[in-house]
Order: structure tokens, then sequence, then C-alpha cells
């Protein structure tokens, strides 16, 4: 069975992910199924986001 290729997620994608979380009041689960991203994802974004290290989310990831 192949894999399936891993999401690229730009640094302005994540941000407004967030936002939408953080903002809006949406919950993790309706922003990810929103945006298609699993909730985990997201779930990792957020707590990036309140450590104040969402920037440096994705940095080493190969494009």
């Amino acid at each position: 069975m192949e894999r399936l290729p891993k999401g690229v997620y730009n640094p302005e994608f994540r941000e407004q992910a967030v936002r939408l979380h953080e903002v809006d009041g949406l919950t993790v689960p309706e922003v990810a199924k929103r945006l298609s991203l699993p909730p985990g994802t997201l779930k990792n974004w957020v707590y990036a986001a309140r450590q104040g290290n969402l920037a440096a989310v994705g940095k080493n990831q190969a494009a």
C-alpha cells in the first residue's frame, strides 16, 4: 500500500487556521474539517502559537 504524501502548509495558512480557533471560537475538529487537515496537526499549531513558536513550525520541512 502506498503512503500518502505529508501536507505542506505555509506559515500564513497555519496562522489563519489558529486564528479560526482562537479568535472565531471554532473548535479544533471544526476548523480541521473545514480546512481538510488532521485535528492533531491543528492542535500542535495552537499549542505552538500559545507558546509563541508558531513561526518556527515547519521550518525544517522539505517542500
